[in-house]
């Protein structure tokens, strides 16, 4: 039978699209107007980190309860609400007069991404019939790696003709404009809220978005602060005590933070396990190459922007066309493809990048081997997590498996920044080589893992219709 998408459905998927490219920007542009915001503070370094960090722990931390709240309220309802934080913060960000406030707004945007993210899948999925639900998903994760290729490029030109809150300010632009286009489509009918009602977990909610705030925090901060200071080892300490207690909460909640019974779905689980290791290597690898072509190649901000742009590019541009072949052919061949070319990208960078400067024959064939990779392995893997979730769950559904996205991004940056040290120029080859050598090493197990455990009959997504 045949299931044709309506012009609402398409309609929502832009806006969901345009509110997603905005965690990229809000991100990358950050990071690239970090010198500049320190230039106009004078504050010391340590302290303006928390424009950084904290926007990155806050989202960690609060996008499970994102997922609850999707799940209990309605999709659309904790979409604008995200959205409007988000909106909030930024708005924060471009006015204010102090580092402290703009620590403040961009905690405010990280919790608004939080809220928003997995809200707006949810809200996507639920107006799109199940056997479209791979190319609505192919089309929506698409936005965040075009949104990291365009971000660089569009910061770098906005600095270059004005000021730093500019930035903010166009992202500003871009929540308003989302929340009035919004404003124009209403909650679909039967989504709003849960099926499965039951108390909020006052006590449990708290604790396990504090377990994972403070396991955020240690891993995030942990290079910096130093492994074995203080206040790296209480972060661990206090993630390790609250753990237990949340999991004791957790167990008896008619509608928990952390529904544990979607790991009895083998799609989620199978999915959730391989995406550990791919989201590891394909987001702590944006580490790796700025740095590389900082210090080594000595490129400036915006031709390191427009360097690396073809990787995100690329997957994004796969990522579209992923949800039509999932449909007719299943999910094992095209991740094992994907982690395949994860495996050649990092063998290619381990062989031919080095210190000689020749982007088009030494860096340019290891980020398109990259892009596609990404774009085979990151839109595939969040559609299979959700192929066979009941749509009453689908935000937490969500919500854990992009918590457990960013938590392995969050600790292959550290592990990298541990392995590259401080060591900078030619004398860093080596670390860099050997951080290659890590990612190769965790692309193999994911490849391995795809070919061991991922189910050899079709799972196509047409069955469900």
């Amino acid at each position: 039978m045949d299931h044709p998408i309506t012009r609402s459905a398409w309609s929502v998927l832009v806006i969901s699209v345009i509110a997603m490219i905005l965690l990229p920007a809000a991100l990358t542009g950050t990071t690239i107007a970090f010198p500049e915001i320190e230039l106009n503070f004078g504050s010391n370094r340590a302290t303006l980190s928390w424009i950084l960090s904290g926007y990155s722990i806050t989202t960690a931390a609060f996008t499970l309860l994102g997922g609850q709240l999707s799940d209990r309220l309605g999709s659309r309802v904790m979409f604008i609400r995200g959205v409007f934080l988000f909106f909030l913060g930024s708005v924060l960000c471009t006015l204010s007069p102090n580092v402290g406030l703009l620590i403040a707004g961009r905690t405010i945007q990280g919790v608004g991404a939080a809220i928003y993210a997995p809200a707006s899948l949810a809200m996507v999925l639920r107006r799109f019939h199940r056997t479209h639900h791979a190319l609505a998903i192919g089309i929506w994760a698409a936005s965040v790696p075009i949104g990291s290729a365009l971000s660089p490029t569009i910061a770098s030109f906005i600095l270059e003709i004005a000021d730093w809150r500019w930035m903010f300010a166009v992202q500003t632009v871009g929540a308003m404009s989302v929340l009035f286009a919004i404003a124009f489509f209403k909650e679909k009918e039967g989504s709003r809220g849960s099926s499965v009602r039951g108390p909020m977990d006052y006590w449990g909610i708290p604790i396990g978005t504090a377990a994972i705030g403070f396991l955020a925090l240690g891993i995030v901060q942990g290079p910096r602060w130093g492994w074995m200071s203080w206040d790296t080892i209480l972060a661990f300490a206090a993630s390790l005590v609250l753990f237990p207690l949340f999991m004791h909460r957790n167990k008896d909640q008619s509608m928990p933070l952390v529904d544990f019974t979607l790991f009895s779905i083998p799609t989620f689980r199978t999915a959730n396990v391989v995406s550990l290791g791919v989201s590891l290597v394909g987001s702590s690898v944006w580490l790796l190459w700025p740095i590389h072509l900082a210090t080594v190649w000595e490129y400036s901000q915006i031709q390191i922007g427009l360097a690396i742009t073809p990787t995100p590019l690329l997957a994004g541009l796969v990522s579209i066309g992923t949800g039509r072949w999932v449909q007719t052919y299943g999910y094992r061949g095209i991740l094992s493809v994907g982690t395949a070319l994860l495996v050649l990208g990092n063998i290619w960078l381990i062989i031919f990048y080095g210190s000689e400067v020749h982007y088009w024959g030494r860096m340019f064939p290891g980020l398109v081997l990259y892009g596609l990779a990404m774009g085979l392995t990151f839109a595939p893997l969040n559609s299979a997590a959700l192929a066979d979730v009941p749509e009453q769950v689908y935000g937490r559904a969500n919500a854990t498996f992009l918590t457990g996205r960013a938590m392995c991004s969050a600790i292959g940056i550290a592990i990298l920044v541990a392995i590259i040290g401080d060591s900078v120029g030619l004398d860093a080859l080596p670390a860099f080589r050997n951080a290659f050598i890590f990612l190769a090493g965790v692309s193999a197990g994911s490849f391995l893992l795809v070919l061991s455990i991922w189910p050899r009959t079709l799972i196509n997504p047409r069955e469900n219709s």
